[in-house]
């Protein structure tokens, strides 16, 4: 599978055999080469791969520990389809806010989302649209969002006490995926000499 690149690093859409390929290759990586892949992750991409491996899945541990080890294999997958689609992940930027803005807006779109939220409609209305287009705008993966979705459905099928931390493990992994768009588009601001 080739790169796609339209003015910026832009993911072509991908089918369902597509990600199941994919991961199917990611199986067959030795511990070394999946290690290998990972270290290069968290070097290029420190505040992501702690986050994910941080906060994220601590999060989810409180409501089931089953669920935040499906979601760091999930997120393995992600890094996989990642990097076989676009390539090693590229440096992140210097500036440690840069990921907490971009989780912000995330927190900010989601909550437009939820039927429960407080939030005045026109408002939510904006936040609303404005998610869906960057969802179209990045070319966020559906493929991908599907096969992690059943997946997590699956896995806590097994297990009733799993299935409370369904939306949320779901929620995260979209998260995650929105994030790993964010890193591949960002570009840098030049430096002036």
């Amino acid at each position: 599978m080739a790169n796609i690149y339209e003015g910026r690093i832009n993911m072509k859409p991908l089918t369902r055999k597509d990600v199941d390929d994919i991961v199917q290759w990611g199986r067959t990586l030795s511990d070394e080469e999946g290690t290998r892949l990972l270290d290069h992750f968290e070097n290029h991409q420190s505040q992501l791969y702690n986050a994910i491996y941080g906060e994220l899945s601590d999060t989810i541990a409180e409501d089931s520990v089953d669920m935040a080890n499906l979601f760091l294999d999930l997120c393995f997958d992600i890094v996989l389809v990642y990097h076989r689609i676009l390539g090693d992940a590229p440096q992140e930027p210097e500036d440690t806010r840069w990921l907490e803005s971009k989780m912000a807006l995330l927190d900010a779109e989601f909550k437009s989302l939820s039927p429960e939220s407080p939030m005045e409609s026109k408002l939510s209305s904006t936040l609303n649209d404005r998610f869906v287009q960057r969802c179209i705008d990045s070319g966020t993966p559906v493929a991908l969002l599907n096969y992690l979705d059943d997946q997590v459905l699956h896995y806590a099928s097994f297990n009733s006490a799993r299935i409370p931390a369904i939306s949320l493990t779901n929620n995260l992994l979209f998260v995650v995926v929105r994030l790993m768009d964010s890193i591949y588009e960002y570009q840098p601001e030049p430096l002036s000499h």
